[in-house]
């Protein structure tokens, strides 16, 4: 078919699938920007969003490209798969999450936080702090927070079936976040513990302008990172059975905070000896 382009398999691939609409359209948006399906049309599409955007950046469009060549010629639309496409060394930053300390210091604030959440009769306080705790304990995607409700409540844990992976994954809860969780949930219409307060892109901009109220740096989503390192400095090996990653090695590349794992990590003697 020497009319198919990127943007009609997009089209097609997406047609039976179901995804974040978001993502969606971010796959046409990349798909569009490249439309003919060849090495060299591929290459030269990402050699010059190299001078554009941040290799990361580029390292996904570039996934997403040959996802899609692949998934043509699979579906026997091309009559070859992706061949030739150059690849790129992405620099990958130390991963940073908040201490111990910190993560107090963030639970702590939100008892001084004044002000209601319009039309929904609980304070901005218990909202952050409810959501704080719950991500923090059970390491959880904001997806599958907001989705959270009474019923996956049980013996003081929470029990749910991951969104991303499909996989169950149980969590324990401590006093102090279930206190949190039962006081939202007298409040929630549905029977959600937090997703009937705000909508998931409001309430990450007012989770971060309350960090930064505080000095914090970082995201609402450092709480399933920082879960995942407190865990890894008491019990060494199993920070990714908190986060319920599938995949080896992903928990320590990506979410472990090795700056404060660092009395575990073996260091070597001293040259100069006093």
């Amino acid at each position: 078919m020497s009319c198919l382009n990127f943007l009609a398999v997009a089209d097609r691939c997406l047609r039976g699938r179901v995804v974040v609409p978001a993502y969606a359209r971010h796959v046409r948006l990349v798909a569009k920007s490249c439309r003919s399906i060849s090495a060299n049309a591929v290459n030269a599409f990402l050699q010059r969003r190299l001078t554009e955007v941040a290799p990361i950046t580029v390292a996904t469009e570039r996934a997403i490209l040959t996802g899609l060549w692949r998934w043509a010629y699979e579906s026997g639309l091309v009559e070859s798969g992706p061949r030739g496409i150059v690849k790129f060394k992405i620099p990958r930053r130390p991963t940073r999450a908040w201490t111990v300390v910190q993560c107090c210091t963030a639970v702590k604030g939100t008892f001084s936080l004044t002000g209601q959440i319009r039309g929904k009769g609980i304070s901005v306080g218990l909202f952050l702090r409810a959501w704080i705790l719950l991500g923090y304990e059970s390491g959880a995607r904001q997806g599958d927070l907001w989705e959270m409700r009474d019923d996956d409540l049980v013996d003081g844990a929470v029990r749910w079936s991951q969104h991303k992976t499909g996989d169950p994954h149980v969590r324990p809860l401590s006093p102090a976040c279930m206190a949190a969780v039962r006081e939202m949930l007298a409040h929630s219409p549905d029977g959600r513990i937090l997703g009937w307060a705000m909508q998931a892109n409001s309430a990450r901009r007012r989770m971060r302008r309350y960090l930064h109220s505080l000095g914090l740096s970082g995201s609402s989503k450092w709480l399933r990172r920082s879960g995942a390192t407190h865990i890894e400095m008491d019990a060494p090996g199993k920070g990714r059975l908190h986060l319920g990653h599938r995949t080896h090695g992903l928990a320590e590349r990506c979410y472990i905070d090795w700056s404060q794992v660092r009395k575990d990590i073996p260091q070597v003697p001293s040259l100069l000896r006093e």
